[in-house]
């Protein structure tokens, strides 16, 4: 792959990219489905009694930052402005916002502006900072829509199958990937670079790459 990071465990339906593109950045929306006219709420489908997405179903995409919570735009505005800074007093305080503060490893130990410089082509940690703005500028999806789990993951293709993506994906995908990482990725059958999730409170979950 084209950068050298650590494996690590990691962490559609498509909605157009052209969405509130002039706001320079992406967003998610859902709908919760209603009842009927009297406000009655829809019967639970039998076969999915929780109510809770399949763990198969591909997610949706969306661009949209107005329909983001605002806790998590405002996180991810914070993280965006300390990436693009290259400061790492600014990327300490913005990951210092988040309890527990959030993951960058597999073992969830390790100083992570430490982890952020190992991982990095550069000494300085700012390759892995530009990689992690470009994740941020992708579409994204959620998950554990409709529980206390729920979660806005970035770049959206993380939760993809790869062999799913058609031309306009890849492209979007080959921001954030070679095209050699996307052969190897689509032989294995899973996204294994960066991911960053957001909870929907504006906690900051994690960043990291694996599967």
């Amino acid at each position: 792959m084209l950068y050298a990071v650590p494996t690590a465990s990691a962490f559609g339906l498509q909605s157009s990219p052209e969405t509130d593109r002039s706001t320079g950045g992406n967003g998610f929306g859902f709908s919760i489905p209603g009842g009927d006219e009297l406000g009655a709420p829809p019967e639970a489908d039998p076969a999915n009694p929780s109510g809770e997405e399949p763990a198969n179903a591909i997610p949706e995409v969306h661009y949209d930052l107005s329909t983001l919570p605002p806790a998590v735009a405002s996180m991810r505005e914070k993280i965006i402005a300390a990436a693009r800074s290259g400061d790492e007093t600014q990327m300490r305080a913005v990951i210092g916002l988040s309890s527990p503060p959030p993951v960058f490893s597999p073992t969830g130990e390790g100083d992570p502006i430490d982890i952020l410089k190992a991982a990095s082509g550069d000494t300085a940690g700012l390759e892995v900072l530009a990689i992690l703005l470009d994740v941020l500028d992708a579409g994204w999806v959620v998950k554990g829509g409709g529980t206390p789990q729920v979660r806005y993951i970035w770049p959206y293709f993380a939760e993809l199958p790869p062999n799913a993506l058609d031309r306009r994906q890849l492209v979007e995908a080959y921001r954030v990937l070679t095209a050699g990482d996307m052969e190897e990725m689509r032989a294995v059958g899973s996204y294994e670079f960066y991911r960053l999730e957001i909870a929907a409170d504006g906690r900051w979950l994690l960043f990291m790459a694996g599967e």
